[in-house]
């Protein structure tokens, strides 16, 4: 099965079982796993839809997702060892599409023994599917993706930094290093934030909650796509099953560097 075949999967259970109940969810179709953590009938049924159309093409792989897994957290421990494993975000910003907010998407992750092999991010409603393979680059639709590093000017970068996680002396440090930087945009949609740096609307993102199925799929897109992701205290490569806060995307190197250094001087992101 090749990726665009998976990218059609992802396509076609998005059309089917997320896209309907947008703008059209009732109250009953709404639920809270834990304060601000919601959950609605798209997302247990795209992760169950999409579940299904994968094990019938894989049989033997661990397929699991962030609603699973919730309700068993032993799962994702598997996903992690398995000879081969899928791990899907059904819907992405959750608070966002029950709004009526169009920045919500649809996430996959091809993993083997805990490694990264390929990944999809979808936006149902602009229609846009990032994907790449291993060692392949990135591409957006039918066209592939580089990342092209600014000049570190920050009165003209825009960046997409969810700071409401982070201890309050970080946090109140980087709100106001952030008003050096031409915007804050954060879109609290994880796969729409990575969609955006690969396109060069926004030039780096900043999180503290690191889950895998938010950060797996996008953190590989963008680095495929030349883009350097580390985590922000610790600068370790981010991997499925680490447990460093904080994780910081830029289009490379020295420009990662630089943005940490402004928002986050070394006397807070020294561990």
């Amino acid at each position: 099965m090749s990726g665009d075949i998976i990218g059609e999967l992802v396509i076609d259970v998005a059309k089917s079982e997320i896209l309907p109940r947008y703008n059209n969810l009732k109250e009953a179709d709404i639920a809270a796993k834990s304060p601000g953590d919601m959950v609605t009938i798209a997302d247990l049924a795209a992760e169950k839809a999409l579940t299904r159309a994968l094990k019938r093409e894989y049989p033997t792989a661990i397929i699991g997702g962030e609603e699973s897994i919730s309700e068993a957290p032993n799962l994702l421990a598997e996903i992690t060892t398995a000879d081969h494993a899928f791990l899907i975000d059904p819907v992405d910003g959750t608070n966002n599409f029950i709004k009526g907010d169009p920045r919500f998407a649809l996430m996959l992750t091809e993993l083997r023994k805990g490694q990264v092999e390929a990944a999809w991010i979808y936006l149902p409603v602009t229609e846009k599917l990032a994907s790449a393979r291993k060692g392949e680059g990135a591409r957006l639709n039918d066209r592939k993706v580089v990342t092209l590093a600014p000049t570190f000017e920050p009165a003209k970068m825009v960046a997409a930094a969810h700071l409401k996680r982070f201890p309050p002396e970080i946090r109140c440090l980087a709100e106001h290093n952030l008003k050096d930087f031409k915007e804050n945009r954060p879109a609290f949609c994880a796969g729409h934030d990575y969609i955006m740096l690969l396109e060069g609307a926004k030039d780096f993102s900043v999180y503290y909650r690191t889950l895998p199925w938010d950060h797996l799929p996008g953190g590989f897109i963008f680095t495929e796509a030349g883009g350097y992701v580390r985590t922000l205290f610790d600068q370790k490569k981010y991997r499925i099953g680490i447990q460093d806060k904080g994780l910081l995307s830029a289009p490379s190197e020295a420009l990662w560097h630089k943005i940490r250094q402004s928002v986050f001087p070394d006397r807070f992101t020294r561990s």
